[in-house]
C-alpha cells in the first residue's frame, strides 16, 4: 500500500471511530509563569498543544460532574504543557482510534494509558510516563474459585474494545478452544464505564480492566465490586507521539522530567491514588 493511501485510511479510520471532534480547554496554574522548557516551534505559535484521549478512564482521565475531564493523566498532560507555555485542549476518541489519529495528524500527542510495547514503537515514539497492569473486577456477592482469564471459560467477561485485556481474552479463548473447553463469552463494549454498568446490573459476571481502573471503581463501590486475584501484566506506559516529531519528544521528556525532580509528580500520584504505577 502506497504510503498515500495509507495515510488516507488511517483518516478514515480516525473520524469513523472518533466520539467527538470538540475539545476541552484546560489550564494550569503554572501557565502564567515563564515557559521553563522552550516549546516546539510548530506549536508555539498556536500556543495549544492537542491530546487525544478515550477521557474514560478513572482515575487516569474522565469527567466530572461539570463535563470537565480531570484525573492523573489530565494534570500531568496540562502541566506538562504548561511548562512549555501551552494550553491543553483534548480530542476525545475510542481507544481503537487513538495511534490512528495521530497519525493522521488529527493530535499533536495521545494522553493516554498506552502500553509501551515493542510493534506499538515501531509506528509512534513513545515518553514513559507510568507504569500499569491488569485485573478482574467481579461482583462482592461472587465467591467463585480462580482468578485467572481462562477460569471464566463458559462465563461472561466484559472488556473495553482494542485493550490489551481484551487481547489477552482473545489469546486465552485459543487455548480454551484447542483444550476443548468453553470459550470466554467476551462482552466487548466502547468504553470502561460501559463494562462496569454491566457489571453492576448483572449483566456480566466479571470485567476485565487496567489495574489502576479496576482499584478505582472498587474503591466507589465497595459494597458491589471486588478484585478478582492480584495485578497482573504490568507494565509502562508513555505519551504517544508521532515518528521522527523529534523536538516535541525531546520537549516532552524534558517537562516531565523537570516534573519529576520538583516534586509535583509524587504529588499528582498521591492525589489520585496510583501508588504503585508510578514510573
Amino acid at each position: 500500500m502506497s504510503t498515500s493511501r495509507t495515510y488516507l485510511t488511517l483518516r478514515r479510520t480516525a473520524s469513523l471511530i472518533a466520539l467527538a471532534a470538540c475539545a476541552w480547554s484546560v489550564v494550569s496554574p503554572a501557565q502564567a509563569q515563564t515557559a521553563r522548557i522552550p516549546a516546539p516551534a510548530a506549536l508555539t505559535g498556536k500556543g495549544v498543544i492537542n491530546y487525544c484521549a478515550t477521557i474514560d478512564n478513572p482515575p487516569r482521565a474522565y469527567f466530572d460532574e461539570k463535563q470537565q475531564p480531570i484525573g492523573f493523566e489530565v494534570e500531568l498532560g496540562t502541566e506538562i504543557a504548561s511548562r512549555m507555555g501551552l494550553k491543553v485542549q483534548w480530542v476525545q476518541l475510542k481507544f481503537p482510534g487513538l495511534v490512528p489519529a495521530l497519525q493522521a495528524q488529527q493530535c499533536d500527542a495521545i494522553m493516554q494509558e498506552l502500553f509501551i510495547r515493542a510493534e506499538r514503537l515501531e509506528i509512534i515514539d513513545m515518553v514513559p510516563f507510568s507504569r500499569t497492569g491488569q485485573q478482574i473486577v467481579v461482583r462482592r456477592t461472587d465467591n467463585s474459585v480462580g482468578a485467572g482469564l481462562e477460569d471464566f471459560s463458559g462465563k461472561k467477561l466484559a472488556v473495553p474494545n482494542g485493550t490489551t485485556i481484551h487481547n489477552l481474552a482473545i489469546e486465552a479463548n485459543k487455548k480454551l478452544k484447542d483444550s476443548g473447553k468453553p470459550e470466554i463469552n467476551l462482552v466487548v463494549l466502547p468504553t470502561t464505564t460501559d463494562t462496569f454498568q454491566q457489571l453492576a446490573t448483572s449483566q456480566v459476571e466479571a470485567v476485565g480492566t487496567t489495574s489502576t481502573a479496576g482499584a478505582y471503581y472498587v474503591r466507589l463501590r465497595p459494597n458491589d465490586f471486588k478484585p478478582k486475584g492480584d495485578p497482573f501484566g504490568l507494565i509502562g506506559t508513555g505519551i504517544g507521539i508521532r515518528k521522527g516529531n523529534t523536538d516535541l519528544t525531546n520537549a516532552v521528556k524534558r517537562s516531565l522530567d523537570s516534573i519529576v525532580a520538583d516534586g509535583t509528580y509524587k504529588k499528582l500520584i498521591e492525589k489520585w491514588n496510583m501508588q504503585g504505577m508510578e514510573l
